[in-house]
C-alpha cells in the first residue's frame, strides 16, 4: 500500500513539474535579457596582430571572416535619464563571444556601456564597448584582447525615435556606417571592419533553453523520488 502511495506521489510531483516545463517554453524566465548575434568582416589590420596570411590565432590578415553574439539587459538604468537625446547604460552587456577567422574572444560580465543617441537632424548613434576579455590562446602574437567597440552612425538622426536601449536590433541599412574593433594590448594594435549583418538571436533558442532546464529539473526530481521509495 504505501508503495502505491510513494508512487501516486511521484506521479504528483512529475506532472506538477512537467506544468512548469511547458510554462517556461511558453515565457522564457528572464524576459530583460535580450540576444543580438552579428556578422562582417576584416577590413584592416593595424600594428602587432597583422601577419600576412593570418588566420587568426597566428595573426590576423584581411579579408578574414567575423561573427559573434551578445547578450544584455534591456531593463538596464539610464544614467542620464532627464536627456531624451542621448541614452548611457553602465555595464549591461552580461556576456560576448566574438570569433575572428579561427580566433575567438570572449568577454564575462564586466565593464561595459551602450550608448543610444537620438538626435533630429544631428545624428543617431547606437554603439556598444567592452573591457575585459579572455581567449584561447591567451594571445596573438604576444599581445593580449582587451577591447571590443561596435558604432553604427545616422548623420541624419532619422533612425531611433527615443534614446531607449533597442530590443531588437538597429537595421544596419539605416547608417550610413558601421564600424567594429577588436583592441589588443599596447598602442595601435587592432583589428577591425565593417558589419554585414546584426540580428536577434531566434525565440526558438531562448524557449529551447527554458525548457531544457525544467526537463532537467524533472529528471532530477525523479531520480530523487525513487531513491527516497
Amino acid at each position: 500500500m504505501n508503495t502505491v502511495k510513494e508512487r501516486v506521489k511521484v506521479l504528483t510531483a512529475r506532472l506538477a513539474l512537467m506544468s512548469s516545463c511547458v510554462l517556461a517554453m511558453a515565457m522564457p524566465s528572464n524576459a530583460a535579457n535580450v540576444s543580438f548575434n552579428f556578422s562582417g568582416s576584416v577590413a584592416e589590420v593595424h600594428g602587432g596582430v597583422f601577419t600576412s596570411g593570418g588566420s587568426g590565432v597566428n595573426g590576423f590578415g584581411s579579408s578574414l571572416p567575423v561573427t559573434g553574439s551578445f547578450t544584455f539587459n534591456s531593463a538596464a538604468p539610464d544614467v542620464l535619464p532627464g536627456d531624451g537625446s542621448w541614452g548611457l547604460y553602465p555595464n549591461p552587456i552580461q556576456n560576448m563571444s566574438v570569433k575572428v577567422g579561427n580566433y575567438t574572444a570572449t568577454f564575462s560580465p564586466g565593464s561595459s556601456v551602450m550608448q543610444v543617441i537620438n538626435n533630429p537632424g544631428l545624428g543617431d548613434t547606437f554603439k556598444i564597448t567592452l573591457n575585459g576579455f579572455t581567449s584561447n590562446p591567451a594571445t596573438v602574437n604576444g599581445l593580449t584582447p582587451t577591447t571590443f567597440e561596435m558604432e553604427l552612425v545616422n548623420p541624419s538622426g532619422n533612425v531611433f525615435t527615443n534614446d531607449h536601449i533597442p530590443t531588437t536590433p538597429p537595421s544596419l541599412s539605416s547608417f550610413a556606417s558601421n564600424q567594429w574593433r577588436l583592441v589588443f594590448s599596447g598602442v595601435g594594435n587592432r583589428v577591425q571592419g565593417a558589419l554585414t549583418s546584426l540580428v536577434p538571436l531566434p525565440a526558438a533558442v531562448w524557449l529551447f533553453g527554458a525548457g531544457l532546464i525544467a526537463l532537467v529539473g524533472l529528471g532530477s526530481r525523479g531520480l530523487a523520488s525513487r531513491k527516497d521509495s
